[in-house]
């Protein structure tokens, strides 16, 4: 078991709020009808645990989810710890927000691409 929800219902999004393209993908998030769980990493730590829950849970390395352009030196070079210290620290070094339900998960760098985590509700339409 893991430190986030396993809720089939629940979306979770773990982003930066002072980043425009992660304030968009909570929003297309939002407007669903799921329920979500937002985590502003500009204003809340998350934990070297839940760091690392998140790659798991993308199936990556902790230094896959930094931007190079937003800090000095190769990337793959820094170890786990490097990599949570940078996260932790400077938040705008996320690559993209990260979004994720008990069955997948996903690097969200281009907001659209988080409307398959939002099922759409073709009951409501009326078929000709």
């Amino acid at each position: 078991m893991g430190v986030f929800s396993d809720d089939n219902r629940q979306i979770t999004c773990v982003y930066n709020s002072k980043d425009n393209t992660d304030k968009q993908t909570l929003a297309y998030i939002t407007a669903s009808e799921k329920s979500v769980l937002s985590l502003d990493i500009s204003t809340e730590q998350i934990t070297g645990t839940q760091w690392a829950e998140l790659a798991e849970r993308l199936e990556t390395q902790l230094c896959n989810l930094i931007n190079e352009k937003e800090i000095a030196g190769d990337v793959s070079s820094f170890s786990d710890s490097d990599c949570i210290t940078i996260l932790r620290e400077n938040p705008s070094a996320l690559k993209g927000a990260i979004v994720f339900t008990k069955d997948k998960a996903k690097l969200i760098t281009n907001p659209s691409k988080v409307l398959e985590f939002i099922d759409a509700d073709t009951s409501k339409i009326s078929k000709p």
